[in-house]
């Protein structure tokens, strides 16, 4: 009988309570089979008997383990029933060697090996022998097998669960990174939410004063979802303000163009809406590289999509854009609504994406009676787009919503 080492591709290792627990096995059995073969001789067994049938198991489990270490390169080739079977043949070699070594130093000490009765005792011995090692060897492997396998599983348990602390953790410092949710200044409201597909989003908004008394608006989205997204995301964030200190809305879009272009992989990019708002007269001027239009919401007509010239494609694609951007004054009451594309992307009922149109149509004024507060009215948008779409978001959702106060 044996145990093999570990079910994997390197050669097994004997750990000591693994062995020790082997050989204590090997001597229970040793010690049982010794029983059974002297239950018609008297109870309890010869010495000698127990002595050599523990002698036996041990000299059996030293050469299939022998036999394991030797053969281990062939054995990591074979999977499933294949490597059973190889096992198998192995447990039975081992049996039949421990027998036929012991029977044979038996016959020699007795000094005549011609007289043995070979055909009637060695041949059964040697089968009984072979099929104890054979039947024990593989309940061991399976054991052992199993028990790796559990092991396995545990250790790849702990690492999701370590994955999903660390994630969180990031979303913790990732929300601390992001501006309140809701900010009030001298002529102007603020209200943002952030809701992440993933434990960490790659969208995000900012909201910041510049040295002029103007104040910088940004709402973005990073190509992807997770901790790649949220670096890149990070770093966008931490270099705009930056950027955005002494130059327009497309001058500082374009230089961080160039940044990204230089830095990010073919496939990594950023869509950004960038705006500076002047509560003193209510200017704004923006520019867009790749996010879907800002919507205007006023007190005296439907929500309309404002577009910005120039063109449009997100940051990182190309070196060279030649961005440009958009003026519009907000009227006392007016608002502004910024949004990523994961809000008129996201799949509807039958699967299609809710699109822009009804978006726009749940954006409309006439159908949020609640204006008077900006935070209350975003929660009022984000609940009635999760009721016409799917539960589970599959992007990112960021909405940033200015509006100019009265007086």
């Amino acid at each position: 009988m044996s145990a093999p080492g570990s079910p994997t591709t390197r050669r097994p290792r004997l750990r000591l309570e693994i062995l020790g627990r082997n050989v204590l096995v090997c001597i229970v059995i040793g010690f049982g089979v010794a029983i059974v073969a002297n239950l018609g001789r008297g109870f309890p067994p010869p010495f000698q008997q127990v002595a050599l049938s523990v002698l036996v198991s041990l000299l059996i489990y030293s050469i299939a383990q022998i036999l394991i270490h030797l053969l281990w390169p062939w054995i990591v080739l074979w999977e499933g029933g294949r490597k059973f079977g190889l096992l198998a043949g192995i447990f039975f070699v081992a049996g039949i060697s421990g027998y036929l070594l012991v029977v044979t130093g038996e016959v020699l000490a007795l000094g005549d090996p011609v007289d043995f009765p070979w055909r009637t005792l060695l041949y059964p011995l040697l089968v009984m022998g072979g099929g104890i090692a054979l039947v024990v060897g593989l309940l061991i492997y399976t054991f052992d097998y199993l028990r790796d396998r559990l092991a396995a599983s545990v250790a790849r348990v702990k690492e999701v669960e370590f994955a999903e602390r660390e994630l969180h953790l990031a979303r913790g410092l990732q929300s601390r990174l992001l501006p309140p949710s809701e900010i009030e200044g001298d002529g102007y409201r603020i209200a943002a939410r952030n809701l992440p597909a993933r434990v960490v989003a790659g969208d995000f908004y900012d909201v910041f004063p510049l040295a002029d008394g103007t104040l910088g608006l940004v709402v973005a989205d990073v190509a992807g979802k997770g901790m790649a997204a949220a670096l890149i995301m990070a770093s966008v964030k931490a270099i705009l303000p930056f950027l955005a200190a002494e130059r327009s809305p497309e001058q500082a879009l374009r230089e961080l163009n160039r940044r990204l272009a230089a830095e990010l992989s073919p496939r990594e990019f950023v869509a950004l809406a960038y705006a500076r708002y002047d509560p003193a007269d209510g200017a704004l001027e923006f520019t867009n590289a790749g996010l879907p239009d800002p919507y205007l919401l006023s007190l005296s007509g439907p929500a309309r999509p404002v577009e910005c010239p120039g063109p449009r494609l997100p940051l990182g694609m190309r070196r060279e854009v030649e961005y440009q951007s958009r003026k519009i004054v907000l009227a006392p009451g007016d608002r502004l609504l910024f949004l990523t594309d994961g809000l008129p992307e996201a799949p509807g009922k039958g699967g299609e994406p809710l699109g822009y149109t009804a978006l726009a149509e749940l954006i409309d004024p006439g159908n949020s009676p609640s204006l008077s507060d900006p935070a209350a009215w975003l929660d009022g948008l984000l609940e009635q787009v999760r009721a016409a779409t799917s539960v589970d978001l599959e992007d990112d959702w960021t909405v940033l919503l200015l509006e100019r106060l009265r007086g």
